[in-house]
């Protein structure tokens, strides 16, 4: 189920890409400017740092914060296909993550944003800043995970406030968790590949971006038979990152 939501994001996100480029629904002014990339990282720092600080002060106050942000990014991931009346299905998912915060209500959300976010930021960086991206994301996901292991009290934060934020996929022995984070990143790439480069396609889709999509793709997997040999929490993005690179790659090289 898990590696099902990653290709569909990567195929939905390619889907939606043509109506956020016609709404001008980007992140970014310079798709080629390599300083996005740090910016976009200094985001997350900043994010997680606000999270961290939040959690310890008043949770209340930072489920405020977080829900607030979910609609404004819902509507955003709306607007390009309902204009100004996004805000209707916007507060829909809000209302529904309030009222019934369960598994299906969670992925759901989490599922739909992941598709227009991934979208959003793969029309706004051309592949070389998108490249620079996951190789900083990917280390600072290795430290933050095995080193300083702030990343899994982020994860059991998230759980406890019950955010879209991770995909979980209910089993017989433990549920599998995967990060909302660990499929948009990797897909900014193949949304990327598809909307700057020329090349031939196959089914509607440019080479490198499909081979991205499978480079990713092949990284999950791997990071989950990883995951079922050592029962802990892993960093995704360094295994997931380097399949979708390698694959971008080799499809630039070979096509």
């Amino acid at each position: 189920m898990i590696i099902l939501i990653f290709i569909s994001v990567g195929l939905i996100a390619l889907a939606f890409s043509p109506s956020y480029e016609s709404a001008n629904v980007k992140v970014f002014e310079n798709p080629s400017d390599p300083a996005n990339s740090l910016l976009y990282f200094l985001a997350i720092i900043t994010f997680t740092a606000i999270v961290f600080i939040l959690s310890k002060k008043s949770e209340l106050f930072l489920k405020g914060v977080m829900y607030f942000l979910l609609f404004v990014s819902a509507f955003y991931v709306f607007y390009p296909f309902f204009g100004i009346l996004s805000f209707v299905p916007s507060t829909v998912i809000l209302i529904a993550l309030l009222k019934k915060p369960n598994t299906l209500t969670l992925n759901v959300s989490a599922f739909l944003l992941a598709c227009g976010i991934t979208a959003m930021f793969g029309i706004s960086l051309e592949p070389f800043p998108v490249i620079v991206l996951l190789i900083i994301l990917a280390i600072y996901d290795f430290v933050a995970v095995y080193t300083t292991k702030h990343m899994v009290d982020l994860a059991e934060n998230i759980i406890k406030m019950k955010l879209p934020l991770l995909f979980v996929i209910p089993t017989d022995d433990r549920p599998t968790m995967l990060g909302v984070g660990d499929v948009v990143i990797p897909n900014i790439l193949t949304v990327s590949a598809q909307t700057f480069l020329n090349s031939p396609k196959i089914f509607g889709l440019k080479i490198p971006a499909l081979t991205t999509l499978i480079g990713g793709t092949l990284g999950l997997i791997t990071l989950l038979i990883f995951a079922e040999k050592f029962k802990r929490a892993h960093a995704g993005l360094p295994f997931i990152n380097s399949g979708a690179i390698l694959g971008f790659l080799v499809g630039c090289i070979l096509f």
